[in-house]
C-alpha cells in the first residue's frame, strides 16, 4: 500500500487527537502508518462496503424514491498501473444512484479478466426490484438483462457495435422507420456549446429476429445526438435496450442521466480526491480506500450549504465543528 497516504493518515489524527477523542477512545493513541497499512488490507472489504451501501439503502427509503435509476460503470485508477503496461490498472466497477449521488454498491474487476465478469458480480450482490438499471454496451448481453428481470429490477442497455449482428439490424430499421415513430427532441446550452438530442422510441419489435430471444425487451431506443461548439459540429446515434415502454422523452432524460456516474462520481474522485494518484493495490486495500473515499464524498455531498465539495473537503481540514456536522451525517446502520 501507498507509504505517503498512510503516513499523512497518521499525522493528520495526531495533530487532531484532541478532537478524535471526543467521540474514540484511543487508548494507545493514534495507530502508526503500518497499523493503517495493515487494517486496510485485511479489512473485510465486503463488511467495511456495506456500511456504506446500506446507508445508501437508507436515504433512499427515507425519500421514498420509486424507480431509482442506477447507473453501471467502471473506472480505472491510473497509478496503479504497473510501469510499461497501461491497461494493467485496477478497475472498479460502482453502482450510482444518478438522482441522488448515492453509491449502492462496487466490485473490482480481476487483474486477468474485464468489466464484462465485474458486472454480473455487482448485480448479484444489489437489490434491485423496482430499479432501472443503465449500463454501457460492454454489458448489453441476454444473460445480463435475464439477470435484472429475475431481480424484478428493469434495464437499459446501450447497444454498440461489439454485438455485431444485434446493432447492425436495429440500425438498419430504426433508421429506415424513425420518421413513423414516435420521438422528442431536448436542447442543451450553455458553456458555448448547443446539444441536441432527438430520441426515437421502436415498440413493434416483431421483425427484429436477432433479439427473438429477448423474451422481456419492450422498446428499442435511438437517439441522434449532436453538438455544437463554435463552427464545428460533431454528430452521434446511440441504440438502447430496455424492458420498459416508455415516452421518447423520459428515455432520452434516462440516457443522459445515465452519464452522471462520469461527472458527479468519476469525476470528482479524481479532481477532489485525487483517485488516480492513489497507488494502493495489495490485499483488499483498493476496495476498502475505494469505498472510504466514497463514503467520504458521499457525507460531503449531503451538506446543505453552498460550498464545493472541494471546499467542504478543505473546510473539513480546518474546523473541527464543520467536520463534526458532516460527521452527523453518516448513521451507523
Amino acid at each position: 500500500m501507498s507509504g505517503a497516504v498512510l503516513t499523512e493518515i497518521e499525522a493528520y489524527g495526531k495533530q487532531k487527537e484532541a478532537f478524535l477523542r471526543t467521540f474514540l477512545e484511543l487508548p494507545n493513541g493514534i495507530p502508526s502508518h503500518d497499523t493503517f497499512n495493515r487494517v486496510f488490507k485485511f479489512l473485510d472489504k465486503k463488511a467495511f462496503g456495506d456500511c456504506l451501501y446500506r446507508w445508501s439503502k437508507e436515504i433512499l427509503t427515507d425519500l421514498r424514491v420509486n424507480l431509482p435509476h442506477l447507473c453501471l460503470d467502471g473506472k480505472v485508477q491510473r497509478a496503479t498501473a504497473k510501469r510499461g503496461k497501461k491497461k494493467s490498472g485496477l478497475c472498479m466497477v460502482s453502482a450510482w444512484v444518478s438522482e441522488h449521488n448515492l453509491v449502492l454498491g462496487q466490485e473490482r474487476v480481476d487483474a486477468k479478466s474485464n468489466e464484462k465478469t465485474a458486472i454480473p458480480q455487482l448485480l448479484g450482490s444489489l437489490d434491485l426490484k423496482g430499479s432501472l438499471v443503465s449500463i454501457d454496451a460492454i454489458a448489453c448481453q441476454l444473460s445480463n438483462a435475464d439477470l435484472i428481470v429475475g431481480k424484478q429490477g428493469h434495464y437499459l442497455l446501450a447497444l454498440k457495435k461489439n454485438n455485431k449482428g444485434i446493432h447492425e439490424q436495429v440500425s438498419q430499421r430504426m433508421q429506415a422507420k424513425k420518421a413513423s415513430l414516435p420521438q422528442a427532441e431536448h436542447v442543451d446550452f450553455g458553456s458555448g456549446r448547443i446539444e441536441r438530442r432527438r430520441c426515437y422510441v421502436e415498440n413493434d419489435l416483431a421483425l427484429y429476429d436477432d433479439l427473438a430471444g429477448w423474451e422481456h425487451l419492450g422498446s428499442i431506443v435511438m437517439v441522434e445526438a449532436s453538438r455544437e461548439i463554435g463552427d464545428k459540429t460533431s454528430n452521434e446515434t446511440r441504440y438502447y435496450l430496455s424492458d420498459l415502454a416508455l415516452a421518447p422523452d423520459v428515455f432520452n432524460g434516462l440516457v443522459r442521466a445515465h452519464w452522471g456516474i462520469e461527472n458527479s462520481l468519476h469525476w470528482m474522485l479524481d479532481v477532489v480526491f485525487l483517485e488516480d494518484r492513489q497507488r494502493v493495490r495489495s490485499g483488499n486495500a483498493p476496495d476498502n480506500m475505494a469505498t472510504l473515499r466514497k463514503l467520504a464524498m458521499q457525507m460531503l455531498d449531503h451538506m446543505k450549504d453552498k460550498q464545493s465539495t472541494k471546499n467542504r473537503r478543505k473546510m473539513a481540514g480546518w474546523n473541527d465543528e464543520y467536520l463534526a456536522q458532516i460527521l452527523d451525517k453518516i448513521k451507523c446502520v
